[in-house]
């Protein structure tokens, strides 16, 4: 009998050990230097001063890994024109990141493909301690740090919904192609971008900032991104140039410098003015 309580309490030992290890499966990992040199360096800047759709929370730790040290709590974007559905928790340089894409590469092919703006994204993750895939034993997911956003679906402010899921193979072919422009161009900015074809991304496009060298200037960017042919545009944004001049901007998915003219105004500057000249 008493080698059975023996053996029992062993037992006991080992599960709680082994829970221990559940609860903390995390430990053989570190949290890289760069993580809080990159949030401390774009906080800096105050990029969203001022902006009640983006909100600093406390400091999150878990598992002595996990976390963010300045995390972002974002309801919307780019001065509320882009909701974000639900809001999510991401550091800055994530924040930072998607507004420019917003800014630069989706709304000017939403607008010059779909002919309406984005004005909505349903998002399906921000901030998660877990791993890749939520595999046990694989390495944490850059969600642990809330440096990744996956995207399922985007709203366009005439009503329709565009989502990676139900048109990326079966949308309309102007659909598929904003939805081919929003893969390409995002990897033009993030260092991570996963869709459909790879695997557990069928509903889902995956965003991070990973540096997959030291430097991070290395991307990983699967399926391989094809830009679709050009788009025959029901409207661009306009340049104006000194003299109040406006001609349409070339359409250039992923090129920052094709929608910031050093010596221009680029009109219209919000959603409401985009969904006046439509219904015009």
């Amino acid at each position: 009998m008493s080698r059975r309580v023996v053996y029992l309490a062993v037992s006991a030992l080992v599960l709680l050990s082994l829970g221990g290890c559940a609860l903390n499966i995390f430990n053989f990992q570190r949290r890289e230097p760069w993580r809080a040199v990159a949030e401390n360096a774009c906080m800096a800047q105050r990029p969203f001063r001022g902006d009640d759709n983006i909100v600093r929370a406390r400091s999150i730790t878990e598992q002595r890994v996990c976390g963010l040290e300045q995390p972002l709590i974002v309801a919307a974007l780019i001065n509320g024109q882009v909701q974000l559905q639900p809001r999510a928790t991401i550091d800055c340089p994530m924040a930072v990141t998607v507004e420019a894409w917003l800014t630069h590469a989706v709304l000017p092919s939403s607008m010059a493909r779909l002919g309406s703006p984005v004005v909505g994204i349903r998002q399906m993750g921000g901030y998660n301690c877990r791993t890749i895939m939520n595999r046990p034993g694989a390495e944490l997911s850059e969600h642990a740090f809330g440096n990744a956003l996956d995207i399922g679906a985007f709203v366009l402010a005439d009503g329709r919904t565009v989502s990676i899921l139900e048109d990326w193979h079966r949308g309309t072919p102007a659909e598929q192609d904003f939805l081919r422009d929003v893969h390409y161009s995002a990897c033009q900015y993030f260092t991570t971008v996963l869709g459909p074809g790879y695997e557990g991304h069928d509903d889902h496009l995956h965003l991070d900032l990973a540096r997959h060298n030291e430097a991070g200037t290395t991307r990983y960017c699967r399926p391989t991104p094809v830009m679709p042919p050009p788009a025959m545009p029901t409207f661009l944004p306009l340049m104006v140039d000194a003299g109040g001049n406006a001609t349409p901007l070339a359409y250039a998915p992923g090129d920052p410098a094709a929608f910031s003219p050093a010596n221009a105004a680029i009109l219209p500057t919000d959603i409401g003015t985009l969904i006046e000249r439509l219904a015009q």
